[in-house]
């Protein structure tokens, strides 16, 4: 699977996410964006995504996702980018511990992927650098600037809160 695939899935694996926190959590949120970012991997780590209270927006990291793309199968790949939808919209409806957002995240996947062995259940247990094998890596991407960073917005991510009868 490439980037460009995966851009195309992604507003699939997000109504996944949002049918299974409205089942195991009762809770929902219309109306969010989603934007790729290079926001790099700086001494080892990084960031998967980020939201930005009170905001409607949503970013994921692509440094990580282009490297998870290349280097891990399909599953992990869905699975990896599940993990960082939940998490982010558990923050997007209101949840702002970071901690607090990690163990409903956890709850929620548990409950969803019953086989302990499931990488979005390993993901939410052992976090988001779980499936990066060689992770001593420093990057921060040329155009990161003072100013602000670019942002690729999915096209129709969250296009069901749009339909509407007029």
């Amino acid at each position: 699977m490439n980037l460009q695939k995966l851009k195309k899935e992604i507003p699939v694996i997000f109504k996944q996410v949002k049918t299974d926190v409205r089942q195991v959590y009762g809770r929902h949120r219309a109306g969010l964006s989603l934007g790729l970012v290079e926001m790099g991997m700086y001494r080892g780590s990084f960031i998967g995504g980020m939201h930005f209270s009170p905001g409607t927006d949503i970013v994921m990291n692509k440094t990580p996702l282009e490297i998870i793309l290349k280097e891990q199968p399909y599953e992990i790949v869905w699975a990896y980018t599940y993990h960082i939808l939940l998490h982010e919209y558990i923050h997007s409806l209101g949840v702002l511990n970071e901690q607090q957002c990690r163990n409903i995240t956890l709850r929620i996947t548990e409950k969803i992927f019953k086989e302990r062995n499931h990488p979005a259940i390993i993901l939410a247990k052992n976090g988001i650098g779980t499936y990066f094998p060689n992770l001593p890596l420093i990057y921060a991407p040329p155009n990161l600037k003072p100013d602000g960073i670019p942002i690729e917005y999915i096209i129709n991510f969250d296009h069901e809160s749009y339909d509407y009868i007029s």
